[in-house]
């Protein structure tokens, strides 16, 4: 795919945005009801102004706040670790230098993330999951931190997919003032963007567009910014002129789908479920909250005559009234209570469909009303529930943003040389986060639970044990309740530090015997006398 040129760029961002006109539409909905500060999806608001009108409860909101913060504090909290990088083979990465290597590269990138502004954009890309169902991750180097990362909506973010389903392409709409453009390209601006700053219109705002995509055709033995694997173009939407053109190494997005259709593109939200019964519940507090008035103040029934009379209802007032002609409320029917109950089988719907059940059981260290077994189950069987999410965001989030951040400080020289051993081999990742930890929980359980039951028929043959590697079983037991990898002794260390305990358990065993044997004929312990047949015997 050769370079687009800047009025093709225009065209396909209009394309594609065309193409997803309906999701937009679906998407504004959701907004309206569960992320007011989003509503901007087909609309243009005005800032500061209201965006709650359509809201009477506040369910959805708040179970799109406890979906975010759980995936965050769950997954990729700063205040504990949730990755660390590890080797296919084992034995590898049991060599002192390469383990050290692996930790000490683990914790720089830790550490880079950890003081970067990553917290803040992920967690916009977890809420952006939770009612869109697509986030979208920007990484790039930083200048403050060593690593920045942006969250942008999917509103004005447009995506194509290769071959493979993986999402190789964006065009992204973006808003910028008159000074920033300025800032940014200097006089590569359009002269209407010039004019306006010389104007002082400063804050006047122009579309720009942003876009990245595969570039076919390029030599990948030189290193420039025009031979890249990825093209990256600034375009002004309006008048067409190209602000820059450049190249990324590795394809610097990062858009996760929370779930994903065949024959979709984008992503399908958990907000999407919650929708119906996140409207009908709006609906039913608006009508309650009117039954709720009539009856706190509920018309009043009087004579035709008093029609014509000047008499007031509100409070202190005095009413007169014919004899036997006594204004009276009005009685009205039905139970309001069935109603509240309505509500709120509504509201655990809405909360079951952002998995508001689990992370609060995640965050509770105990549960007066339930036992640390059935807490367990529980956790395991909502994980169930969960787990094919977190594999996606695995794939298309966690990996390749990671991927990015390590590449980054690779080429600052951020990390020690590898050592020899690493020639020619891939690193992998393995996640420690609380869910992640979570998830594999079921293993561990499943070997303590084997163990114990095993453990009664090995008094009667103690070779049934043979069947199990208990030292897999423990260091795997280890790193599912999240220890770190360096905390763990390799296999040789350990080898060597049995040896060590068998060869001294045989030295005091000998000294033992001999002692023994001592006891029994004292004349043993003596040392032979000078020329004796026992002495001859010793030298032999």
């Amino acid at each position: 795919m050769a370079d687009h040129k800047p009025e093709k760029i225009v065209e396909i961002y209009d394309l594609l945005d065309q193409d997803k006109s309906t999701l937009k539409s679906h998407l504004q909905e959701i907004a309206d009801y569960m992320i007011p500060r989003r509503q901007g999806v087909t609309t243009t608001l005005t800032a500061g102004g209201k965006r709650m009108s359509k809201i009477y409860d506040g369910t959805a909101i708040r179970a799109l706040r406890v979906f975010a913060n759980g995936l965050y504090g769950h997954l990729t909290s700063p205040a504990y670790p949730w990755f660390e990088l590890t080797t296919k083979d084992r034995e590898l990465g049991n060599v002192p230098a390469v383990k050290f290597w692996l930790a000490d590269t683990t914790e720089k990138l830790r550490s880079a993330i950890n003081t970067s502004n990553a917290p803040l954009a992920l967690h916009e890309v977890y809420t952006d999951l939770g009612w869109a169902g697509t986030g979208c991750l920007y990484i790039e180097p930083g200048k403050k931190y060593k690593l920045n990362f942006m969250s942008f909506g999917i509103s004005q973010t447009c995506i194509m997919e290769d071959a493979n389903g993986v999402v190789d392409t964006v065009y992204r709409l973006t808003r910028m003032t008159a000074r920033q453009c300025v800032q940014y390209w200097g006089d590569k601006c359009s002269p209407k963007i010039q004019k306006a700053l010389e104007q002082g219109k400063h804050n006047e705002k122009f579309e720009i567009i942003h876009a990245v995509y595969p570039r076919d055709d390029y030599d990948w033995t030189k290193r420039d910014a025009k031979n890249m694997p990825w093209v990256s173009q600034w375009v002004e939407k309006d008048t067409k002129n190209e602000l820059s053109r450049g190249g990324y190494a590795e394809f610097p997005y990062c858009v996760p789908r929370w779930e994903k259709d065949n024959d979709e593109t984008y992503g399908r939200s958990c907000g999407m479920d919650a929708l119906p019964d996140t409207k009908m519940l709006n609906q039913m507090c608006y009508d309650d909250i009117r039954a709720i008035q009539k009856r706190i103040d509920p018309p009043i029934t009087a004579s035709t005559e008093a029609g014509l009379s000047t008499t007031r209802t509100s409070a202190g007032s005095i009413i007169f009234h014919k004899k036997g002609e006594k204004p009276e409320p009005m009685l009205l029917g039905g139970d309001i209570r069935l109603a509240f109950e309505a509500e709120e089988q509504k509201r655990q719907q809405i909360q079951q469909a952002f998995y508001v059940d689990l992370f609060l059981l995640l965050a509770q260290a105990k549960d007066p009303n339930r036992t640390a077994t059935e807490v367990r189950e529980l956790i395991e069987e909502k994980m169930t529930l969960l787990g094919p999410a977190l594999s996606r965001l695995q794939t298309e989030l966690f990996d390749p943003m990671l991927g990015r951040c390590f590449s980054i400080l690779l080429k600052n020289g951020e990390f020690l040389p590898p050592p020899e051993e690493l020639a020619g081999q891939s690193l992998e990742i393995e996640y420690i986060g609380r869910l992640a930890l979570a998830m594999k929980e079921t293993e561990t359980r499943a070997a303590m639970s084997t163990l114990s039951a095993v453990g009664g028929m090995a008094q009667f043959d103690p070779e049934v044990m043979d069947n199990f590697d208990t030292d897999e079983i423990a260091v795997g037991t280890a790193q599912r309740k999240g220890m770190p990898v360096k905390y763990i002794r390799a296999p040789q260390v350990r080898d060597e530090i049995r040896q060590r305990r068998a060869e001294k358990l045989a030295q005091q065993q000998q000294a033992a015997e001999l002692l023994e044997a001592g006891k029994v004929m004292p004349g043993l312990t003596k040392a032979p006398e000078q020329g004796s047949p026992a002495e001859a015997l010793m030298g032999k």
